[in-house]
């Protein structure tokens, strides 16, 4: 047997092991077919994760009514909570560490079924330098941005657990 009859040989086993245990990529979600059709609704519609959970339903082929339709089931999203808790100081009593904790809640209401409850919980470590609180700040945006599509992923995941 050859190298080359050998790697492909592998390679055709590879994928057929990974197709085999339901592997799919990162950001694809197998929502319930009655999932087709979504309303989004928030205190704040133009909030950078209400736009983040509208990006990937999008992307996982749902569409994203506008405005509220009869039966199609609506994802109510409360506003998110921000809070940082001091882990630990400089020598000269100036906080060193934080951790930064990101909450979103909500439920999934569809009609005739009820609600589902969304629940997501987030925690990162951030750690600070008074020295250049400019650059700080800039690396704090970019963290409660990847919290913000962090949050969003959870979320996915979780309407992809419902089923009726």
């Amino acid at each position: 047997m050859t190298l080359k009859t050998f790697s492909y040989g592998f390679l055709i086993l590879s994928i057929s092991l990974l197709s085999a245990c339901g592997f799919a990529p990162r950001g694809s979600y197998l929502l319930d077919d009655k999932l087709t059709q979504i309303y989004v609704s928030s205190s704040d519609e133009f909030s950078p994760l209400v736009r983040e959970v509208k990006r990937q339903l999008t992307q996982n082929n749902v569409a994203v009514f506008e405005f509220p339709q009869g039966d199609i089931p609506t994802l109510h999203l409360s506003g998110e909570n921000i809070s940082k808790r001091t882990l630990s100081l400089f020598e000269n009593g100036q906080v060193a560490e934080y951790e930064l904790s990101y909450q979103v809640g909500g439920y999934l209401q569809i009609a005739e079924e009820g609600n589902y409850p969304i629940s997501v919980q987030l925690h990162r470590d951030f750690q600070d330098n008074p020295l250049a609180a400019l650059a700080k700040q800039r690396e704090r945006e970019l963290l409660y941005d990847e919290l913000r599509t962090m949050a969003a992923d959870q979320i996915m995941r979780q309407l992809a657990t419902v089923s009726w």
